[in-house]
């Protein structure tokens, strides 16, 4: 199996598995047992025939293509910014789907996945990622942007991981800091 064949299985698993919690990712377990039995959620709940995706896999797929962009950019015209920079442009055009309407009408974005309607839906979304993202991201683990605990960062990292594995330009510590 070739790596970009794992990294999609990564993705799509990570994205059903998110599309299953999603619907009792709020709940207590005496909530979600009372509303779907004693095996809990054990199938998709449906809205309008769609089981929905929270904000984790959309920023999943917005690093996803942050990582491609700048990757793309080296490889086709040879020069290429950091991808931290590349996250942060991708992540500013998440930021508006959350915000905004269904078509955009740009001329240009940096990413493709603007033009997937599906994606305009918030999905509450942590203060501190919203905030971080407003106020440009561009922290370090040196001089972090807030001292949040909460785990939005580790999706970036993740994605980062799948990437970046085999390459051994980077070690796991350059690779983090790029998340």
């Amino acid at each position: 199996m070739k790596n970009i064949d794992k990294y999609r299985g990564c993705l799509i698993g990570g994205a059903a598995g998110d599309a299953l919690g999603y619907a009792v990712e709020f709940l207590d377990d005496a909530a979600i047992f009372s509303k779907y039995g004693e095996n809990g959620i054990t199938e998709y709940s449906l809205v309008n025939g769609v089981a929905e995706i929270s904000d984790d896999t959309q920023m999943t797929l917005f690093t996803a293509n942050a990582l491609l962009l700048g990757t793309t950019r080296g490889m086709t015209r040879g020069i290429m910014g950091s991808y931290p920079s590349y996250i942060s442009l991708c992540y500013k055009e998440w930021l508006r789907t959350q915000y905004e309407q269904f078509p955009l009408n740009e001329e240009y974005s940096y990413t493709w996945l603007i033009n997937v309607p599906e994606l305009f839906a918030r999905r509450a979304p942590g203060n501190t990622c919203i905030s971080a993202i407003e106020n440009g991201a561009n922290g370090t683990l040196e001089e972090p942007i807030n001292r949040s605990k909460g785990c939005g960062g580790i999706i970036a990292c993740c994605t980062n991981r799948f990437i970046f594995c085999r390459d051994k330009r980077y070690s796991v510590s350059e690779i983090d800091k790029i998340g």
